[in-house]
């Protein structure tokens, strides 16, 4: 059975997710001006995909792999802000692919959601929540591919995030599994990783208000501050992404 709503659910969630996800890594550039970082943050073009497209099977294995690389990447953030990354949970059932996709969906929603909150937290005015459309006369496999190329955006501004920001980041182990399987793991990886993140945001940017510069350099109290951060002189680790 054909699962083009599903697929464009995704597909709407996820332009809106990469909308806010540049919105806030925009945002701390200010924080990279601050400490005198050299790179600052701009975000990834969204390469829309033409035909012919790839077969279902490939564009699912290509966006589990996306989706572990935005999963990593929120964990890493976790790590530096002094928390333990979250682990997903699995349930007593096998899924069919359209219960799997409801799965993905549900967790982006949740995903969509507390980013918009940790907007709002920095001051920040977040995308309007993504609208429910027709698939129109659009193929799985355009979907998919739609769903692809949107994750790459995603996957490569999270990755350039941490590494203006100056995060630790290191290796993630291999997955298993179905693609589809996988994908909704790795989504509700990010989602939990993100609400981990919000639970320390209050707290982080009271001390980062308290600790602002003063004078010709920017003063806003949402320049953020780990509190894990890295001395100046120390050497980043070397990073190397999961492959599946």
């Amino acid at each position: 059975m054909a699962n083009e709503t599903l697929l464009r659910i995704i597909v709407n969630g996820l332009q809106n997710l990469a909308m806010d996800q540049q919105t806030l890594a925009e945002h701390l550039n200010l924080r990279a001006l601050v400490r005198d970082f050299v790179e600052t943050f701009v975000g990834a073009p969204y390469q829309p995909p033409v035909p012919p497209y790839p077969d279902v099977t490939a564009s699912q294995s290509a966006a589990a792999n996306l989706v572990a690389t935005i999963a990593a990447n929120s964990a890493f953030f976790v790590l530096y802000l002094g928390g333990e990354p979250a682990s997903p949970i699995t349930i007593d059932v096998t899924p069919d692919d359209a219960d799997l996709l409801r799965l993905i969906i549900d967790w982006g929603t949740i995903q969509t959601g507390v980013q918009k909150a940790m907007l709002q937290l920095y001051g920040l005015q977040p995308a309007p929540p993504p609208a429910l459309s027709n698939p129109g006369a659009a193929s799985e496999e355009r979907l998919w591919a739609e769903i692809v190329a949107w994750l790459e955006k995603i996957a490569a501004d999270s990755v350039l995030l941490t590494e203006v920001q100056h995060i630790d980041t290191d290796g993630a182990g291999d997955g298993n599994g179905a693609p589809l399987a996988r994908m909704e793991q790795e989504t509700q990886r990010t989602t939990l990783n993100l609400m981990l993140i919000a639970g320390r945001l209050p707290y982080h940017l009271f001390h980062a208000a308290r600790s602002a510069p003063q004078g010709d350099g920017p003063s806003q109290a949402s320049v953020a501050r780990g509190r894990g951060e890295r001395p100046r002189g120390r050497k980043r680790k070397k990073r190397t992404l999961a492959r599946r």
